[in-house]
């Protein structure tokens, strides 16, 4: 820019005497040609012709105003388009469209627009991650009140059992266990790594299958014994699997849940089986089913939506069938 400025502020230095020389000479070409027109040989004197060639001069100096002017609006009127484009920026939730780089004739307020736009695309961008952050905030908080209703529901059946005198120490087993299991969801509440929204951190380590499996189902003893559900496992003692512990109790505690209170099954089955050199953890019940997709648009599904999405977390594919018959939940470590 300025180079730029340096070189009008030269050219405008040197306008005027060349001007006025460029002047005089159109005069004496124009009297040379009468002369040859005419047949005449009338000699050239400056100072009569001094009028005509001030003239041309003062239409020259205007000319050059005039264009020198025109630029200068278009560079103005340009700055006055990326001020207001900026101020947009500055006073309005929803940004402004890119500035079109065909709309800038100025090469340096070119460079200033695309600046600009990369001011856009990057507010922008922080928005949405916001927004997204905001949202992932909103649903985890959402589905842990929801998890810490599940230990709560059990606690409140084992109350009944301690009320009416039986499995007391189990009942006093599985409160105890389910009051250590809303202390870790309330700590997590605050845990900056469950409210980042690039990334759910998870703690992966060695589980064996079937221990946990037991130590979850029988956390759920007198609750699927207080509807009548009958709960049995099959599962391979020798299976370890890689995984956060905490989600996948989560998840599982969804799963026996959803079928504690909506199934209305009478039986239920976990069971482990190999498929394709994988191992794969089924659990079925004889319940009523749902239709999966139409109680997952549901927003108050939450058990359904952490049992649909949690698996991710923990690099496991799930498969849920459900129909009349029951429903069957395969899970298969990827």
């Amino acid at each position: 820019m300025k180079k730029k400025i340096y070189f009008f502020t030269l050219i405008t230095v040197l306008f005027f005497p060349v001007a006025f020389i460029v002047s005089n000479y159109i005069v004496l070409g124009v009297h040379l040609i009468h002369n040859y027109i005419n047949g005449t040989n009338t000699p050239f004197v400056a100072y009569e012709n001094y009028i005509y060639i001030f003239s041309l001069f003062f239409i020259m100096i205007l000319l050059y105003v005039f264009f020198l002017s025109k630029a200068i609006v278009n560079i103005s009127s340009e700055i006055r388009l990326l001020s207001h484009l900026i101020r947009d920026i500055a006073k309005d939730q929803k940004y402004p469209e890119p500035v079109d780089p065909k709309m800038l004739k100025n090469s340096e307020l070119k460079h200033l627009g695309e600046s600009v736009n990369i001011l856009i695309d990057r507010l922008k961008y922080n928005q949405d991650k916001y927004s997204e952050s905001e949202e992932m905030i909103k649903r985890y908080l959402d589905q842990l009140s929801h998890d810490i209703k599940t230990p709560l529901s059990i606690i409140k059946i084992n109350l009944f059992y301690l009320k009416t005198q039986q499995n007391v120490d189990e009942a006093i087993e599985e409160i105890n266990k389910n009051t250590d299991i809303i202390s870790t969801l309330s700590e997590r509440i605050y845990h900056k790594n469950y409210l980042n929204s690039d990334s759910i951190i998870t703690h992966m380590s060695p589980i064996n299958l079937n221990d946990c499996i037991h130590s979850i189902t029988r956390k759920w003893k007198n609750a699927l014994s207080h509807k009548k559900i009958n709960c049995s496992s099959n599962i391979e003692p020798n299976i370890i699997w890689e995984l956060d512990r905490v989600w996948f109790e989560r998840l599982f505690d969804n799963i026996l849940q959803n079928v504690l209170y909506h199934s209305k099954a009478s039986h239920l089955t976990i069971e482990s089986v190999k498929n394709d050199e994988q191992d794969q953890l089924i659990i079925t019940d004889d319940g009523v089913g749902f239709n999966l997709k139409k109680q997952l648009l549901q927003s108050n599904q939450k058990g359904l939506n952490i049992i649909n999405e949690v698996p991710k977390l923990l690099n496991l594919h799930i498969v849920i069938e459900s129909n009349d018959s029951g429903t069957r939940i395969v899970l298969t470590k990827i």
